[in-house]
């Protein structure tokens, strides 16, 4: 009956239409020679017309034009920028200024500047970091991009940090406090508990801005402390898919690199709305949980919107210091006196709960000190003192709460999952434990028992070389939405929530726990979010790589000739050589096998055992610790060192 309908004819031929469209990515090889590539490997032309419309490595959405001779992809929606960060230079143009990007060497784009910043004072070559705000492929007319920073006197130190951070697409402005112009508190009837009569304290770096914790303690008898942990509630002003909110979902994080921080939140939010200052009423999320002397938490927590007022912004140097009975410093009065003693206390029950149950590794934090060049001066090795210790127990409780609240109620969240051993690799360690009679069933490693008892017996009988090796087969903390184990932890579930203003996970758990409070529907986090969180948080220590990587190398090609003697740790057995990390500076260097020593040809090297043996004797195994001295840096950027006898 519908057979001849002109409306369904008509959207008949509008879906064959469409069905036409493909997705592939630009490749630009040269100004005369254009390819889309799809992903079946099957290549179209591009017409040289469009090349003023596309960027390599854009993805676009294309459809195929067909003549007689060849088959023609014609782009008509840009899907994703494979990057839209470059540095670049200034060029004059009919008394025009264009930015010429230095990344695309196979095609000389002219982009338009955009007027919004005091651009007239730009020259010819001058090198800008700019950004793209308008896409031809986005319906705009033409490419035009905003200067992020200019380097008047080419400081090329400065530039390193930009060419890292636009290799990989890093925006590194902070979101804008425009985006805060008419912010309010979105959800002002939410009944919010007053608790700004109790001693809350925050305890942060001495320089920190947005403060997101702040903690009052009570002591119930002499076996139980009552900890109230208050947390920033910035979800009380950003609304779900708003603008800022996006932003954030992009970003993910509040990155830290050297000299730069590139925050998760417009600063409007983060450092001044929602911190945790002192004498500032705050809105928070509020959990209330009790421990006993073993450091257990009883019962459930409690969790609830509250109003607090910080009495006091504290620092760790301070105190740690206090705590020690190091320097002058003085809390200033008996109440904040009477808070840093009840944190200590609750820091001793809850250290023995840990030491029972969690498995610490001891990675050493190294704090480099740096001129306005962005040159290290100095490294020096920061052990973690008492607050921090103190402020980092207290959370890790809260979070495990916030994890068993999310299971019980939504069965979903944000967690931070760790599984141990990488099962594809538990024969390699089952193989390690034989070497030294240690018999485990593949069953028992892969729970979290048996990963938290093998730990605990291999430093009780001190086999640092065996713990060493079998760390290698770790797997990685992840994210993920369904709850599982974190072993490391010691626990069946762990979610975060007690950085909202730092980590959009965070964030997004302080949602659900509310949702979970006032009684309402929620929606599980999709995904592409879980898959975008992982990507970021690995992408980031990529970068931090790069940047420390690239400061430590010139750091050693000042000091090359000093030919200072360094103590150093055998980190790893390569068959290339030695990887060891110099312990007064942190430094990874490598000693290639002719360095090792002059009988290298008679050396056998047994990189999964973490040896290096000489007639049938060890010579050298992962944990010593050798004298070496700074040979070189190779033409990989490797700092190669030599063995001092």
């Amino acid at each position: 009956m519908l057979h001849n309908n002109k409306i369904l004819l008509q959207l008949k031929n509008k879906l064959s239409k469409i069905s036409n469209y493909l997705e592939g990515i630009v490749k630009i090889i040269n100004k005369n020679f254009v390819i889309l590539s799809i992903k079946n490997k099957k290549m179209y032309n591009i017409s040289i017309t469009y090349l003023d419309k596309i960027m390599c490595g854009d993805r676009v959405l294309f459809f195929v034009k067909s003549n007689s001779t060849l088959e023609e992809a014609i782009p008509i929606k840009l899907l994703q920028s494979n990057i839209n960060i470059f540095i670049g230079n200034i060029k004059k143009i009919n008394n025009k200024l264009y930015f010429i990007p230095l990344n695309n060497a196979n095609y000389k784009h002219n982009l338009i500047i955009s007027h919004n910043r005091n651009i007239y004072n730009l020259k010819d070559d001058d090198l800008i970091l700019a950004k793209i705000i308008n896409h031809p492929l986005q319906n705009f007319h033409k490419f035009k991009v905003e200067i992020i920073e200019y380097f008047p006197y080419k400081n090329k130190y400065l530039l390193q940090f930009w060419k890292i951070f636009s290799k990989y697409n890093i925006d590194i402005s902070p979101p804008s406090d425009s985006l805060c112009h008419n912010i309010k508190i979105i959800d002002n009837n939410t009944h919010r508990r007053d608790l700004t009569k109790l001693c809350f304290i925050t305890i942060d770096n001495i320089n920190t801005k947005d403060i997101d914790d702040a903690i009052y303690i009570e002591e119930i008898n002499t076996q139980q402390l009552q900890i109230y942990v208050a947390i920033a509630d910035p979800t009380s002003y950003i609304e779900y898919n708003s603008k800022i909110d996006i932003i954030a979902s992009n970003r993910m994080f509040t990155t830290y690199f050297p000299e730069f921080i590139i925050p998760l939140l417009p600063k409007y939010i983060s450092e001044n709305i929602c911190s945790l200052q002192p004498m500032q009423i705050r809105s928070t999320l509020v959990c209330k949980m009790i421990i006993n002397n073993d450091g257990i938490l009883l019962q459930n927590a409690e969790f609830f919107m509250g109003l607090i007022q910080s009495k006091a912004q504290l620092n760790y140097v301070n105190v740690s210091n206090w705590l020690d009975n190091i320097g002058t410093w003085q809390p200033e009065n008996y109440e904040i006196k009477n808070q840093i003693n009840l944190l200590y206390k609750s820091y001793i029950y809850r250290r023995q709960w840990s030491k029972k149950n969690t498995i610490f590794f001891n990675n050493p934090i190294y704090k480099l000190i740096m001129n306005d060049q962005l040159q290290i001066l100095n490294i020096k090795l920061e052990p973690k003192r008492i607050a921090h210790k103190i402020i980092e127990e207290i959370m890790v409780a809260a979070n495990i709460c916030a994890a068993e609240i999310l299971y019980k109620f939504l069965g979903f969240g944000i967690y931070n999952v760790y599984y141990g051993f990488n099962y594809k690799k538990i024969n390699k360690i089952v193989f390690l434990l034989n070497e030294y009679n240690i018999q485990y069933k593949t069953s028992i490693l892969t729970t979290l028992q048996g990963y938290k008892h093998i730990y605990q017996q291999l430093k009780k009988q001190k086999l640092l070389l065996l713990l060493n090796r079998i760390r290698k087969y770790q797997l990685a903390t992840i994210f993920q939405s369904k709850p599982g184990p974190h072993f490391g932890l010691g626990v069946l579930r762990y979610a975060t929530w007690t950085s909202p203003l730092r980590k959009f996970g965070d964030l997004i758990n302080h949602r659900l726990i509310k949702a979970i409070i006032q009684k309402k529907c929620i929606n599980k986090p999709s995904v592409q979010i879980i898959h975008n969180m992982n990507y970021k948080k690995r992408l980031n220590k990529q970068i931090e790589n790069r940047i420390i990587n690239w400061l430590y190398i010139e750091y050693c090609k000042n000091i090359l000739n000093d030919k200072q003697i360094f103590v150093s740790e055998i980190i790893d057995v390569l068959l290339i050589g030695l990887k060891v990390r110099l312990i007064k500076n942190g430094m990874y260097a490598l000693i290639p096998i002719n360095l090792i020593s002059s009988i290298s040809n008679n050396i056998i090297i047994l990189p999964m055992q973490g040896k290096i043996l000489y007639n049938n004797k060890i010579l050298y195994k992962v944990t010593d610790y050798i004298k070496v001295m700074i040979e070189k840096i190779d033409v990989n950027n490797n700092i190669i060192v030599k063995i001092i006898s």
